[in-house]
């Protein structure tokens, strides 16, 4: 038998082999040919069956080769030829995605273009545009969009590709390029499945596509569409900003029984000024249509016509709803209903408090004598916002008086705030008096602001420093005088603890960066909020923070 095998040439360790289709020569190591050599001698294995057995294992050897070249999170440059292999395409995209190299771009646009049978490919790649914001990628991505698919419950195709044109509407959405503005309006006008219909709602809206305004205002206002679609029809015109939607979104506040009211309030801060004057001919009983959707789909509360437009007018913060609001508080403190009478007022009050001005003053010192927890808390915070350090002394007048201690505790952390190191005796006099716990903590935390007041005084940089403070009760105070400072170095210092764990800080925070007028905090505080969806321990204060980002987005510089 002539067999090569048994004379082996030490030096000939390369197999010429037709895999597949195309003559490679793939090298294998001294020890994996010498085992070969060893295995089809010892079981007597002929020529052409020993060739077999490497022909069966050079597949093998190829991947193994292939998979130990391509490191998990690393090699960029290996996993886009790995977009070319069938059964490592899902993985190279991940691990592209993970690295984060943009210059894969092109070799991703390339998979994109030519997986139009594998919606679940063009998915996941689409995530990676809108993360890197491939401005190369929307004219194939608006390509890609099915017009034609039906709903989800249709099959696994057709959920597959909905939720590839859901994510490809996003990333044109982020992108920012006009020229989707026309097919995501199409897509938002065909789309049969809610998932999509939403997606496409909200791209127009980052798009701030003015063009699509009255389309939104149809289902913003239809009856018969889903909920949360005309919910998201509703935060996009916030987006856009248009003041043509004004008039829609205050009856919006109204609307089955307020289920909107979060929402609208929102968009109407972010339009701003053109919101201030239906606002107010609302909360004065002007507005017909409002008082008759109020009576229909709230049940006719006293109050809560003007309770809601107030609220937003407080969150736009303009000074111009001052005498308004004032007028309302005259009648509604004439309310014989004591509940109806006090659940207003503090509505009012909260307002008068978020747009800051002094005239509300004597408003807000009549409902301190209201020995009512919640009454107090409302007053002292307006007082705060509104920033005069004269109001301390009136503050203090209450802050020993209450029948119940607890109503006595929100006026001394006021004290903390507003006050500077004049009132230190007045709180160490009232700290030997106090027998009650809660009043006694919160005049220990009220001290500890007070004393970093004597060490900082109107000092920047030394409140800068108090920042870091490990007391949320200086951190808070440290907030508000840099607010009150207006120093625009301050800026950078608060947005390292937009994050902190203390609500108080965070309430602070948002006051002053109101005062300080720059933009540079939107995109870090969407970041956050974004990071933080779902929290309910965040949840009031996070959305205080996009009410701060609608007015940034105005004011700010």
């Amino acid at each position: 038998m002539n067999d090569v095998s048994q004379t082996p040439n030490p030096h000939k360790k390369f197999f010429p082999v037709d895999y597949p289709s195309k003559h490679l020569i793939i090298t294998l190591s001294i020890g994996e040919v010498d085992r070969f050599q060893d295995i089809s001698l010892e079981r007597g294995f002929s020529m052409k069956s020993r060739i077999a057995l490497v022909l069966a294992l050079v597949p093998l050897v190829f991947l193994l080769g292939c998979q130990s070249r391509c490191k998990d999170g690393e090699d960029a440059e290996c996993w886009m030829k790995a977009l070319d292999n069938p059964e490592k395409i899902e993985k190279a995209i991940d691990n592209l995605k993970q690295i984060g190299d943009e210059k894969a771009e092109p070799a991703l646009l390339k998979t994109f273009e030519s997986s139009a049978n594998k919606p679940k490919y063009r998915e996941r790649i689409a995530e990676i545009f809108k993360k890197w914001k491939t401005k190369s990628a929307v004219g194939p991505m608006i390509a890609a969009i099915d017009y034609t698919v039906g709903p989800n419950k249709d099959g696994r195709k057709a959920k597959r590709t909905n939720r590839a044109n859901q994510k490809i509407v996003s990333a044109l959405g982020a992108i920012g390029d006009s020229q989707a503005i026309t097919p995501l309006m199409r897509l938002m006008k065909l789309t049969k499945e809610p998932t999509v219909q939403r997606a496409a709602i909200r791209a127009l809206g980052k798009l701030k596509a003015q063009g699509a305004v009255d389309e939104l205002l149809q289902l913003s206002e239809n009856s018969g569409v889903h909920k949360i679609v005309r919910l998201n029809a509703v935060h996009a015109l916030g987006e856009i900003g248009d003041p043509r939607a004004v008039k829609s979104l205050v009856l919006a506040l109204y609307r089955e029984k307020a289920y909107y009211f979060a929402q609208a309030g929102l968009a109407l801060v972010k339009i701003g000024e053109p919101a201030v004057e239906p606002l107010v001919k609302t909360m004065l009983g002007k507005n017909k249509e409002a008082k008759r959707i109020n009576a229909e789909s709230v049940g006719g509360l006293a109050g809560a016509l003007e309770a809601n437009a107030a609220k937003i007018l407080g969150d736009i913060g303009s000074e111009k709803a001052v005498e308004p609001i004032l007028e309302v508080a005259e009648k509604v403190d004439k309310w014989p209903e004591e509940t109806n009478r006090l659940l207003v007022m503090s509505r009012l009050i909260n307002s008068l408090g978020s747009i800051g001005d002094k005239r509300a003053l004597p408003l807000v010192y009549k409902y301190l004598e209201k020995e009512l927890w919640d009454v107090r808390t409302i007053c002292a915070t307006a007082i705060n916002n509104i920033g005069h350090r004269s109001a301390t002394a009136e503050m203090l007048k209450f802050a020993t008086t209450g029948e119940h201690p607890r109503t006595r505790a929100p006026l001394i952390e006021a004290i903390g705030n507003l006050g500077t190191d004049e009132v230190l005796p007045q709180l160490r006099k009232l700290e030997k008096a106090q027998k009650d716990v809660t009043v006694s903590k919160s005049v220990k935390e009220s001290l500890k602001r007070i004393q970093a007041y004597a060490q900082c005084k109107k000092d920047a940089n030394c409140w800068i420093g108090k920042l870091s403070d490990k007391e949320p009760a200086v951190r808070e105070k440290a907030a508000f005088e840099l607010g009150r400072i207006g120093d625009q170095k301050a800026v950078d210092p608060l947005l390292k603890i937009i994050n902190d764990q203390s609500e108080n800080v965070r309430f602070a925070l948002i006051w002053a960066f109101d005062k300080l007028r720059s933009k540079k905090p939107i995109e870090p505080i969407e970041e956050l909020i974004k990071g933080e969806k779902g929290s309910r321990r965040f949840q009031v204060v996070n959305h205080n923070y996009k009410l701060l980002i609608g007015r940034l987005g105005r004011t700010g510089k």
